[in-house]
């Protein structure tokens, strides 16, 4: 109850002195802006992971293994030409690692 009647008086306090810097502190330290304490809404549906996985692994491979290969590639306009250097470079290698090769 003490807390509420504390919360109220410089919820007052704020609202008559909010042009001033005592008003502006006490909102920002004690009660906080009005639009912190608004309620939001989020349109959120859990079901769309399971009904948006197949495109992804058709896209991205399965657990996105050709978007590590297509990020790799980097967006400058040359994606062609480093594709050819890394097979080159990975040539008898076991997924690109030497420590794996028999």
């Amino acid at each position: 109850m003490k807390r509420i009647v504390i919360v109220c008086i410089f919820s007052l306090i704020s609202h008559s002195l909010a042009a001033g810097p005592i008003g502006t502190f006490l909102q920002m330290n004690a009660i906080g802006f009005p639009v912190i304490h608004q309620l939001q809404k989020w349109v959120f549906d859990p079901d769309v992971a399971l009904r948006r996985r197949r495109q992804f692994i058709d896209l991205h491979g399965d657990k996105g293994s050709k978007l590590i290969e297509r990020l790799g590639l980097g967006i400058d306009g040359y994606a062609d030409e480093r594709l050819i250097m890394q097979r080159e470079r990975d040539v008898g290698h076991l997924g690109g690692l030497n420590s794996l090769r028999p």
